[in-house]
C-alpha cells in the first residue's frame, strides 16, 4: 500500500522541534528513526504497486459494481420484490435500487418463492401424510399386506380347485371368520342407458348411453353365492332375482351359473349378460348340414369383501379384501354337460 505522508510529515515536524531546542539525544533520534522505519515497512513494494495498478486499470474498463446487500420488500399473491444495494469497487460508493428484483410466487405449475402460510400448510400436509401412512400400516397389517407382497394380500390369498366335479375355495377361512362374504365376478363390457335424474330433456335426447366399461363386473350380488365349508354354492333361482335376499336354494352344480333356453329353431342357448349365446356351431351348420355343438369356456372369478347390499354402492374388485381367484365354466359338447375347470 502507499506511504501515509501525513504521518511522515508529523514525525519530521517533531524532529525539527527537538533540534530547535538543542535537546536532541541519541535516544530521541533513534526513537524518531524507528518510527520512520516502521512507517516505511507498511509501504508496498514496487511489485505490489504494479499489481494494484494493473488491477485498477483492468477493473476500470469493466462493470465494477457488485451486490453487497439484498433486502426483502413488499410481496403479493403473484410476486416477491427485493431491494438491491450495490457498491462501486473503484470508488466505494453505494447505491440502492428499491424493489428492483421480482421473484414469482410458487404455484402448482412453477417453482418460486413461498409465503410463510404456504410453508405452514406444507408442513401440516407432511404431518398429515405421515399420520395416514401410520394408519395404512395398521390397515395393511390387518388385511395381511406385508412388505414384498407386491400389492396382494399375503394372508388373504385364495385359490380355486375342482374336486370331484365341485368347486372349492381354499384359504378363505380367516376371511369368513372376519365377516367377509364371497362375490362372483365375470368379464363384462357394459354400455348402460343414460338415466341421469338431473339431466335436462336436451341432454337425455343427445346422450342415450353411458361410456363403455370393460373389466371384471360383479355377477348378481352377495345373495347369489355362499360357501358350504369350502364348496362354492350358487343360487338355484332365476338370474333376474340374484339381487334379492330371498333365494329358493343353493347348489354346487355348475348348471346354475348359466341360464338355459331353447330358441324357435330348437337349438339350445344360454344367457351371457344381455346376450343369448348359441351352443350350436353355426359356422359349421352353414357350411354343412351337420348340427354340432361347440365347446364353451366361460371365465369367472371369486373374491371376498365386506357385505355390500344391492343398490347401496357399486361392487368392484377394488372392494375386495382378498385376491381374485379365477375359475372356468366349461361346456363339453361330447357329454352335453357343464363342468368346472381351471
Amino acid at each position: 500500500m502507499a506511504i501515509d505522508t501525513k504521518s511522515l510529515t508529523q514525525i519530521i515536524t517533531e524532529f525539527r522541534k527537538l533540534q530547535a531546542k538543542d535537546s536532541i539525544t541519541p535516544e530521541s533520534l533513534g526513537y524518531i528513526l524507528q518510527r520512520i522505519a516502521d512507517l516505511l515497512a507498511t509501504a508496498g513494494t514496487s511489485e505490489t504497486q504494479a499489481i494494484l495498478g494493473n488491477w485498477y486499470n483492468t477493473l476500470s474498463k469493466t462493470d465494477h459494481t457488485a451486490v453487497c446487500k439484498l433486502q426483502q420488500g413488499p410481496a403479493d399473491r403473484n410476486f416477491v420484490r427485493l431491494s438491491n444495494t450495490f457498491i462501486d469497487l473503484l470508488t466505494g460508493q453505494q447505491m440502492t435500487n428499491e424493489n428492483a428484483t421480482i421473484i414469482n410466487m410458487a404455484t402448482t405449475e412453477r417453482a418460486g418463492a413461498m409465503k410463510a402460510q404456504q410453508v405452514v400448510d406444507l408442513n401440516n400436509a407432511r404431518h398429515a401424510i405421515a399420520d395416514i401412512e401410520k394408519l395404512l400400516d395398521i390397515i395393511q397389517a390387518k388385511l395381511g399386506m406385508t412388505e414384498g407382497s407386491k400389492g396382494l394380500y399375503n394372508t388373504a390369498q385364495i385359490s380355486c380347485v375342482v374336486q370331484n366335479g365341485q368347486l372349492h375355495v381354499l384359504g378363505a377361512q380367516q376371511l369368513i371368520a372376519d365377516g367377509y362374504v364371497p362375490y362372483i365376478f365375470r368379464p363384462v363390457r357394459k354400455r348402460n342407458p343414460f338415466k341421469d335424474k338431473d339431466a335436462t330433456a336436451e341432454q337425455l335426447a343427445a346422450k342415450k348411453y353411458c361410456s363403455v366399461k370393460k373389466g371384471w363386473g360383479v355377477f348378481g350380488s352377495l345373495y347369489a353365492v355362499k360357501l358350504n365349508g369350502t364348496q362354492v354354492m350358487f343360487s338355484t333361482g332365476p338370474h333376474n332375482l340374484l339381487c334379492t335376499e330371498k333365494q329358493p336354494g343353493y347348489s354346487g352344480s355348475p348348471e346354475y351359473f348359466v341360464s338355459h333356453s331353447v330358441n324357435k329353431e330348437g337349438n339350445r342357448t344360454f344367457g351371457w349378460g344381455r346376450t343369448s349365446v348359441h351352443l350350436l356351431d353355426r359356422n359349421l351348420a352353414k357350411k354343412t348340414s351337420r348340427k354340432k355343438e361347440r365347446m364353451i369356456r366361460l371365465r369367472f372369478g371369486i373374491g371376498f369383501a365386506k357385505p355390500i347390499y344391492p343398490g347401496r354402492a357399486a361392487i368392484t374388485p377394488a372392494n375386495l379384501a382378498s385376491s381374485l381367484a379365477e375359475f372356468y365354466l366349461i361346456y363339453n359338447p361330447a357329454t352335453e354337460k357343464w363342468t368346472f375347470g381351471k
